[in-house]
């Protein structure tokens, strides 16, 4: 056993301290706490470890409220006050962007924290294997097995223990069920399996009876070269999402913001940043269901969204008519393939709100090739790969104007953020 004194944390969840001068790396504490740890794992240049005894507690360390916290994957912060997660989000964001992006000084704005931490997600991936049901262990495959998850919106929660009493009439089990429920509690869920399979001896209306009786639809999956398959859907593969005064409709197999509370404050930021002055064209590069692009079309002449995946483009074509966006238009294609599309329409701004790998090197040299382009909206659910990107447009002719964090995910590590690029 050691003792050290946390410095800070970093992205990822944990903090750092050092041992004979080399780093490690421990889970679940706070900065400034001396802690006793063990060393987990040996490396070059740094040790992991586990922490045995908080000597010095931290006086933001509150009791986390989880009984699965420590063994359950999903959570890094719960030991945290909310409040000051937040701050120590914001710290680690802007050390990103000076480390990775050599960004000195950037206009950080306020962050904005989540107007609940808790039960706010609206989407949950169960990992099922024969009685378990629930999440994998923190750095593991194996399954914390549980009966209910504080991020979490309570239909999902409820749906727990009626799935537990589905699963024996199904022959071939399950590796994992995916829930989503909207803001008008409309579900649906997908049951994956490792094969194909014909059929499930169950139909929707007894499939309510335990999930709950506000399931839309169920689909049949198989997973194929790592991504699920749809075989078959029983019932509606939709539902409705409602926000302030936009209208969204989902599919099973598109894309939502996670975060009910947080999707409509996103959506002001971008109309905010839109109301300063006058779009003729504006794309939306990886737009799913048209989440900001039928916002940016009250404020923009024509507006393109550009999105790879089939029913994601359905839903926003659907979307722009029961939203009245005669001046939104949609096609469906990969973003770093949509350059001679965005030449010919030649935008003023793009917004972009790519995955985790942030912007590949097409991608980004297609914004770089549009001479009309005076604004970038990068909204970014990793900081490191947002911190390479801002760097490489910086360094061809933008000029960072804003940036902040919006927390999306409360207790975890994981970061989204609004950046606003122009080029003067």
């Amino acid at each position: 056993m050691m003792k050290i004194t946390i410095e800070k944390l970093v992205y990822g969840g944990k903090g750092i301290g050092r041992i004979d001068d080399r780093i490690c790396f421990v889970p679940f504490v706070l900065p400034d706490e001396e802690v006793e740890v063990k060393i987990k794992k040996e490396k070059k240049n740094f040790y992991e470890c586990e922490p045995v005894n908080i000597i010095k507690p931290s006086p933001y360390r509150v009791d986390p409220v989880c009984k699965y916290f420590g063994y359950c994957g999903g959570c890094d912060y719960m030991h945290i006050d909310y409040k000051k997660q937040v701050e120590l989000k914001n710290e680690i964001f802007l050390e990103t962007l000076s480390r990775i992006g050599k960004i000195k000084d950037p206009n950080i704005l306020p962050p904005l924290a989540s107007p609940s931490d808790f039960h706010y997600r609206n989407r949950a991936q169960f990992k099922l294997k024969e009685e378990k049901i629930g999440f994998f262990m923190r750095e593991s495959r194996q399954i914390v097995n549980i009966d209910s998850c504080f991020l979490m919106k309570d239909d999902i929660n409820n749906s727990i223990d009626g799935l537990r009493e589905v699963l024996p009439f199904f022959s071939f089990k399950p590796v994992e069920l995916h829930i989503y429920s909207s803001s008008k509690d409309q579900m649906t869920a997908k049951f994956i399996f490792r094969k194909k399979i014909k059929g499930i001896p169950l139909g929707l209306k007894h499939m309510r009876a335990f999930l709950g009786e506000h399931l839309e639809g169920f689909g049949i999956y198989s997973v194929e070269n790592g991504y699920p398959k749809r075989i078959n859907f029983v019932g509606s593969p939709f539902v409705y999402e409602q926000i302030g005064d936009y209208t969204f409709r989902v599919s099973a197999d598109s894309f939502f913001q996670v975060n009910r509370f947080q999707v409509v404050n996103l959506i002001k930021l971008v109309e905010d940043e839109l109301k300063t002055e006058k779009v003729n064209v504006a794309f939306d590069l990886y737009c799913g269901v048209g989440t900001f692009t039928i916002p940016m079309g009250r404020y923009c002449d024509k507006v393109f969204g550009v999105e790879v995946n089939p029913y994601a483009v359905q839903d926003a074509n659907h979307n722009k008519k029961i939203n009245s966006s005669k001046n939104v238009f949609f096609h469906r294609s990969s973003a770093s393939d949509a350059l001679k599309y965005m030449l010919k329409k030649n935008p003023d701004l793009v917004l972009v709100d790519p995955p985790r790998t942030g912007l590949d090197e097409n991608t980004t040299n297609a914004l770089l090739q549009l001479k009309n382009l005076k604004k970038i909206i990068y909204i970014s659910c990793n900081p490191s790969t947002l911190a390479r990107d801002v760097a490489m447009l910086t360094q061809n002719g933008f000029i960072l104007k804003s940036t902040r964090l919006i927390d999306m995910f409360p207790h975890t590590y994981h970061i989204e953020s609004l950046t606003v690029l122009e080029k003067p």
